[in-house]
């Protein structure tokens, strides 16, 4: 069992006076936000003595002697009463749930600073985790890779000698696929790692159902005790772990950046995420897709600078990042980069998929040519420092037929490093001046042509 959910559970029950007549709708909530029926258990025994079962089927009979009867006479007012009971039951429910999620904020010390303390604050009920149904989803690389592929290369390289850590950041993300192999991933070389990623909607909601793994991956990661052993491996090695809050539908990003409301539910809940798992800070990946009107682009900005003062005072070192475009530092969008980056500790430049499987096949990354990253990255430096600026960069490629000239996406493939390292091991690599990238060609199983454009060491460094 876990300690700090039993404290959490007792700190919550303290706050309820009442808590012996609604024991089922707290058991339900602490259940919901990932704590186990046994620390449940443990948290009551601890405070009162008592055996949990005995206090529920009191708080059972309480409830029994409370309902209103019903006169037969009418079916019809029967069924009104009923289904009238049980609306109100949900939302009692729900405002339970939300005292829980908001009201328990963690204010952990960090290493070496002492006791974590536990506080409650419950100014504010609000649903802040809720499931208002599916939320389109559009990666920024569009196809998941397969967690076994990317530990499958056989063939021997020369290793990359590294020692000590980076005196700059080294960020890497940690996609809810790649739990499965979590104890393969080699942190060695990472000053920071997000996990990616629990999405966000229009309301500030966290978003846990879903029509399918896009919308739930996240949440389902979260939940995994799995989770809280990488996350223990990652600050075994001095790595600050960081959690990715996503929002790749436009609407949605609208809803947010123009409603108060959404901002403080959206800030409630990303600071009660960080401080549950004890984590440094919060990357942003809010993808907006258009022309945002002048109104979106200040409330986007209005919220990105919220967020980072209730992090600097809740975790006075935590770090904010936020994920931008390769154009977002020369085009207009819902970016301010110079306003941004006065409140908030990085940009991470989504510096790849030049070439997608949308489109023809072309760079992933390319460094030069008439769309490159050196130019992008020069406009960002226009207008903020090089401190600010991280960049991210393609470990994987992508593989297309050479039949279509414009395929579509189902015909491309997206490859690992290590699956194009043992699949090209006995092929000829070319390399594009222009682009400063490397790429092959081969013929698949029916003899069709194809071609795979990735980045390796050369093109990365």
């Amino acid at each position: 069992m876990r300690d700090k959910y039993i404290e959490l559970i007792r700190e919550y029950i303290k706050a309820k006076p009442e808590y012996k007549s609604t024991l089922n709708e707290i058991k339900a909530d602490v259940l919901t936000v990932g704590a186990t029926e046994e620390e449940f258990d443990e948290a009551i025994k601890q405070m009162t003595g008592a055996d949990t079962s005995k206090l529920i089927l009191e708080d059972q009979e309480e409830k029994i002697e409370e309902e209103p009867l019903i006169a037969p006479s009418s079916k019809a007012a029967q069924l009104a009463a009923h289904a009238k009971h049980h609306i109100v039951a949900k939302k009692k429910h729900l405002s339970i749930t939300a005292l829980i999620i908001i009201g328990l904020v963690i204010i952990v010390g960090l290493s070496g600073r002492g006791v974590p303390k536990i506080t409650i604050n419950t100014s504010s009920i609000k649903i802040p985790i809720t499931a208002d149904g599916a939320v389109p989803l559009v990666y920024a690389n569009s196809k998941a890779v397969d967690p076994n592929k990317i530990f499958t290369e056989k063939t021997k390289v020369t290793p990359l000698k590294v020692s000590g850590k980076s005196k700059k950041e080294i960020l890497g993300f940690f996609p809810y696929w790649m739990l499965p192999k979590a104890d393969d991933v080699n942190l060695a070389t990472l000053t920071s790692i997000s996990l990616f990623g629990l999405e966000v909607d229009g309301k500030g909601n966290i978003v846990t159902t879903g029509s399918n793994d896009d919308t739930t991956g996240g949440w389902g990661m979260w939940k995994d005790p799995k989770l809280d052993d990488f996350i223990a491996k990652a600050k075994d090695q001095n790595i600050n772990v960081y959690l990715t809050l996503k929002c790749f539908d436009s609407s949605n990003i609208e809803s947010i950046a123009l409603s108060d409301t959404a901002q403080k539910n959206l800030i409630d809940n990303a600071m009660y995420l960080v401080n549950s798992k004890d984590l440094k800070g919060i990357n942003l990946d809010f993808e907006y897709v258009g022309s945002p009107t002048q109104k979106v682009v200040d409330g986007f900005t209005k919220f990105v600078t919220s967020l980072n003062i209730e992090m600097k005072r809740q975790i006075p070192d935590s770090v904010l990042t936020i994920d931008t475009y390769l154009v977002s530092g020369s085009e207009q969008d819902i970016f301010d980069i110079p306003a941004i980056a006065k409140n908030s500790d990085a940009f991470v430049i989504m510096g790849y998929d030049m070439h997608t499987p949308s489109g023809e096949a072309g760079p992933v990354a390319a460094m030069g040519g008439d769309t490159n990253v050196v130019t992008y990255v020069d406009n960002y430096l226009k207008q903020t420092s090089a401190s600010k600026l991280i960049l991210a960069v393609p470990y994987y490629g992508y593989d297309w037929p050479q039949t279509e000239a414009t395929p579509s996406a189902d015909m491309v493939k997206i490859l690992p490093y290590a699956e194009i390292a043992d699949q090209s091991q006995n092929l000829q690599l070319s390399w594009d001046d222009t682009s400063q990238t490397p790429y092959f060609t081969y013929k698949d199983d029916s003899g069709a042509p194809r071609i795979v454009h990735f980045d390796n060491v050369r093109s990365l460094g």
